[in-house]
């Protein structure tokens, strides 16, 4: 099994694959290619349904997976019906102590039946990967998530995958393309230097792996443009970035001179605070001085973010900035679309509350997402024989089609359920 995801938004068996068409003890490997909920948040409930082989990952995907679980646990436990959650913490400890495998990059590893393994640097969030599978003679690939050009983490090389039968390929960025980095980040930087200039303070809804770590590189790179404020990293961001400053190895040539070098943690910022009580997020977001928050969810459906947005809304001086990607039906939606008043739960106060939106609300197009140019660029290097287009809106994977042409001999575009041939001819 390649990934077993949920949609981070819903619920119930409604949010997970459709398990039910599978024997699930007939696995005798899943590999998880990063630790985002939509590629491994599912993976403790395959414990439910019979599964006893191993979760194939990277030592730092199983460090961010194993804190994004327990987060959705508190969740599921917290917002749930209790016959509508997923897996419980014996489950996902018990995947966590008995099921994992570590393996580095490029690392070769062979699995039951003589198949071989192998992962490569995706690029996408600390960790990530992309696979490489050969099966009873047939080479398979496997995107995971793509990443884009990056001051941290490396860019991905295709060149592993060159030749392979079939690839399975990621297309949720298909036909669209953004601004370069730098352009981004200097708008970034605008939004939060004119906020702050102008008496007010700035939320950043971040989701706390891969998103919050780039947004505060970014700002910490164009430091001398910004006013001197706090910027206040909370909830599971903050851990997040603990890990990643412990896997410092698996970042850009570039992060990794500077730490054999000088020392430099990229993380480490003297602007950069905690808050660990209630008392002191009050005092902070209450207070007079300018400040920033950066705090998940993304998408403010969860988290302290929600709770930042319903103290700083209501004032015209202060303002929200979302960043990158916006799923639909979510108050971030609402905001970027110009929405005067949202929903949100407030689980502080542990009831839902309609905040008024007199603040400003800006969109930057920062992401951690392989845009439409990159992913054509690895199909073209690879020229598989079949290619699978997966994990993108019908609309972004026919002009991702329209891009590749002759790249591949053979497009197929599954449906949930079908069964796809991939024998050797």
């Amino acid at each position: 099994m390649l990934d077993c995801g949920m949609h981070p938004t819903a619920t119930g068996l409604e949010a997970i694959p459709r398990l039910d068409l599978v024997d699930v003890g007939s696995i005798d490997n899943v590999v998880l290619t990063h630790a985002h909920l939509d590629h491994g948040g599912a993976v403790p409930r395959i414990l439910k349904l019979g599964f006893r082989g191993k979760v194939i990952t990277t030592l730092p995907t199983a460090a961010l997976v194993g804190m994004m679980w327990r987060d959705q646990l508190s969740i599921m436990k917290r917002e749930w019906p209790e016959h509508s959650r997923l897996w419980d913490l014996k489950e996902m400890n018990l995947v966590l102590a008995k099921h994992i495998k570590y393996v580095t990059y490029e690392e070769e590893v062979t699995l039951s039946g003589g198949a071989r393994l192998a992962l490569h640097d995706a690029g996408h969030i600390l960790g990530s990967s992309f696979v490489e599978l050969e099966i009873d003679g047939l080479r398979i690939g496997y995107t995971g998530d793509l990443g884009t050009s990056s001051n941290h983490l490396q860019y991905w090389d295709a060149t592993p995958l060159k030749g392979v039968d079939v690839l399975f390929c990621e297309s949720t960025y298909g036909g669209v393309e953004r601004r370069g980095r730098e352009a981004l980040e200097r708008e970034l930087v605008d939004a939060v230097r004119s906020t702050l200039e102008g008496g007010g303070k700035v939320l950043i809804p971040a989701m706390s792996v891969g998103k919050a770590q780039e947004i505060l590189l970014a700002l910490k790179r164009h430091e001398t443009k910004l006013p001197d404020a706090p910027v206040v990293l909370d909830g599971m961001a903050f851990r997040a970035t603990r890990i990643y400053s412990q896997f410092i190895m698996y970042m850009s040539d570039s992060i990794k001179r500077a730490l054999i070098i000088n020392g430099q943690d990229p993380f480490d910022w003297e602007r950069l605070l905690q808050p660990r009580t209630l008392r002191r997020r009050r005092e902070l977001v209450e207070g007079k001085d300018p400040c920033i928050f950066v705090a998940p969810s993304g998408m403010l459906k969860g988290g302290w973010s929600q709770w930042y947005l319903a103290k700083l809304a209501p004032s015209p001086e202060n303002a929200v900035v979302v960043c990158g990607y916006v799923d639909p039906q979510t108050p971030a939606s609402e905001l970027v679309s110009g929405a005067k008043e949202v929903e949100i739960l407030d689980f502080v106060a542990r009831g839902r509350v309609k905040v008024r939106v007199n603040c400003k609300v800006y969109h930057v197009e920062i992401s951690r997402h392989a845009m439409h140019s990159e992913p054509c660029k690895f199909i073209a290097t690879v020229k598989p024989e079949t290619l699978v287009l997966l994990h993108g809106e019908k609309e972004n994977i026919n002009k991702l089609i329209d891009s590749i042409g002759g790249y591949a001999e053979r497009v197929e575009v599954p449906e949930n359920g079908s069964t796809i041939d991939l024998r050797l001819s």
